[in-house]
């Protein structure tokens, strides 16, 4: 069955299992998902019990057409409650689900109550189904993987004393492009020196210094996924101590990995990693979770932290990413994605190589 028809009648057995007689897709994620569109944000879906329809307006009209055949097409404004209520009338769809987590407030009152519909909650109907990739949506990660790893090799001269962190990210970026990615996965982090000890330090204007580390964080969006990697150089010699850190985070993540046994947690996988931590005397740096999974979203389930109730399975991608970050130091984060496969993990992330280089 075909993977679109099969996501359609998981979402109508959902309808039936909830006494709903449709469903209301509205993030630009969840239309993607279900139907191949990639007009982010201007798009809406209605699938009912046994039809399915894509509201956009005439700059798309062609473009869902081809990507989205499997749906029938509504000419209109996509955020208008207008078309949406006529389209539920002539479907005679009197109970609809709608993404109540993927919402604002304003919306629920603006466009949702003005549907005069009995309203439902679909909860994480959506988060459930994305939880498992197909093995196309594996291969769209792994080839995310490998443009966003093939543009970092192609960046490395890039990265030297005198060059600034928003020029090092502007060159990670524009060989991602040329390599074939749509867009990045987020907002590209380089963190350099001290700043090293953000986690999340986008890339600024400070200049790369001999001995600085630089921690280097980001992602391909290719064929409707992410990819997220993160790799931590230094320029010249790194001081004793970043030294030692850089080799406690290596060993962190590789226990992590090597340590995976079916029917861990995400709290299980975590623990291995922030114990090799804390045994070194830097668990008070580790603030983060170990990882989280990534597909449409750069962030999704599973959650791979301390509080990752999850049952890892077969089928889940998750970023495998301990970090230890000293202020008035630096930081050190090494991040790979995972799948599991014949009861291990598989890494995506193949390259460049994880042991400490000097740039």
């Amino acid at each position: 069955m075909d993977n679109k028809i099969a996501k359609l009648e998981k979402v109508r057995s959902f309808l039936r299992e909830k006494n709903a007689e449709g469903i209301i897709v509205s993030s630009w994620q969840n239309v993607l998902y279900l139907s191949g569109f990639t007009g982010y944000n201007d798009a809406v879906l209605l699938v009912t019990n046994k039809n399915s329809f894509i509201i956009t307006d005439s700059r798309y009209y062609v473009q869902a057409e081809e990507q989205a055949p499997e749906f029938e097409l509504v000419k209109g404004n996509a955020m208008s409650p207008d078309v949406m209520k006529k389209l539920l009338e002539e479907q005679y769809v009197s109970s609809v689900m709608y993404e109540n987590k993927a919402i604002s407030y304003n919306d629920y009152f603006r466009y949702y109550e003005a549907l005069g519909v009995k309203l439902k909650k679909a909860d994480n109907l959506f988060g459930d189904m994305r939880l498992i990739k197909t093995p196309e949506e594996i291969m769209a990660v792994e080839k995310a993987c490998d443009l966003a790893s093939e543009a970092l090799v192609k960046t490395l001269p890039e990265i030297k004393a005198g060059k600034t962190e928003i020029e090092i990210a502007a060159a990670l970026e524009y060989n991602m492009r040329v390599a074939g990615a749509e867009k990045t996965s987020f907002e590209t982090i380089v963190a350099s020196g001290t700043r090293g000890a953000m986690p999340h330090g986008t890339a600024s204007k400070k200049v790369l210094e001999q001995g600085d580390g630089i921690t280097i964080d980001f992602g391909a969006f290719f064929g409707g996924v992410c990819s997220d990697m993160t790799r931590t150089f230094f320029l010249g010699e790194p001081c004793p101590e970043m030294r030692k850190i850089y080799n406690v985070v290596l060993e962190a993540q590789t226990a992590a990995i090597e340590g995976y046994r079916p029917g861990m947690t995400g709290g299980d996988i975590d623990r291995i990693a922030r114990d090799v931590i804390k045994e070194a005397g830097y668990g008070e740096y580790f603030g983060h979770g170990l990882g989280h999974g990534v597909g449409i979203d750069v962030h999704e389930a599973p959650n791979v932290s301390p509080k990752g109730s999850t049952v890892l399975e077969p089928g889940m991608i998750f970023s495998i990413e301990p970090g230890i970050y000293v202020p008035d130091l630096g930081g050190v984060r090494i991040e790979d994605l995972v799948t599991i496969e014949n009861g291990s993990l598989r890494i995506l992330t193949k390259s460049p190589a994880k042991e400490l280089t000097m740039l």
